[in-house]
């Protein structure tokens, strides 16, 4: 069984403040901390453990060289969340690998039933096509409606994460949604 760490008991504001005062040992508990949570969401963003794992390290540096910066109004694992997600989206951009596609964690699960299958079934019907509607969207658009509805990001995170107004977060998503609804109606139509 492992054994806790020393630091184990430090709060967030703690280790930062104890690694920005030269306790260089600190990092090793910020890394054991988040280690996990920023693989994870680089990995639901690629879906490519590798490319997770090497994004991971990316983001660990640009934390650690940008931990100067962190004014502590936000909670510590916000502002990691916001760095981790802002390098996957800009790195999949660059790249143009952007995909939005979540992992089924029930995919593995046997169904028990015809009922269970068929409402499986439609599930994934409905869901593959809101992959094709959102990839008809715009980046921005895709990414505005993924943070608050896939990932549960409040409008007053997302517009501290863009730089953005409350208002103008909401005015886009509302937006956004028109789009997606628009998109959704011709579909409709078409079949």
């Amino acid at each position: 069984m492992p054994t806790a760490s020393p630091h184990a008991a430090l709060t967030d504001a703690e280790l930062v403040d104890g690694i920005r005062n030269g306790n260089d040992r600190l990092t090793s508990e910020l890394y054991r901390r988040y280690n996990d949570k920023v693989f994870y969401r680089c990995l639901s963003m690629t879906k490519d453990r590798e490319l997770a794992h090497d994004l991971a390290q990316d983001v660990f540096v640009k934390v650690l060289t940008n931990l100067p910066k962190f004014k502590g109004t936000s909670d510590f694992s916000f502002w990691i969340y916001a760095i981790t997600y802002n390098h996957c989206i800009s790195y999949l951009r660059k790249n143009k690998r952007l995909r939005f596609e979540e992992l089924d964690e029930d995919a593995e699960k046997p169904d028990t039933g015809n009922e269970e299958l068929h409402a499986k079934v439609l599930q994934e019907l409905r869901l593959s096509h809101l992959q094709l509607l959102l990839k008809q969207l715009k980046a921005s658009e895709q990414t505005l409606l993924l943070m608050r509805y896939r990932d549960g990001i409040s409008v007053q995170q997302i517009a501290e994460l863009l730089g953005l107004g409350e208002s103008a977060v909401k005015m886009r998503l509302l937006r956004s949604r028109g789009r997606l609804n628009e998109l959704l109606l011709a579909m409709r139509e078409e079949e």
